[in-house]
């Protein structure tokens, strides 16, 4: 997973940033899942990618969309 950059000039480019970041997450569990041939394989991408897009949404609700 390659990182991400939060330097952005208006706080309303953070949630895209973020659900970018969650996308790239949940297609690296879905990866491990069928490398592994485990649907538990990705489990903690997946947790991370609703955390993202949980922080999205509560950014999106802080700045207004």
């Amino acid at each position: 997973m390659a990182g991400f950059d939060l330097d952005v000039d208006a706080p309303q480019k953070v949630p895209a940033i973020l659900r970018r970041a969650a996308q790239r997450y949940a297609e690296d569990a879905s990866e491990l899942d069928s490398s592994w041939q485990d649907r538990s394989a990705g489990k903690p991408w997946r947790a991370i990618a609703r955390v993202l897009e949980r922080a999205a949404d509560t950014i999106e609700r802080a700045v207004g969309r």
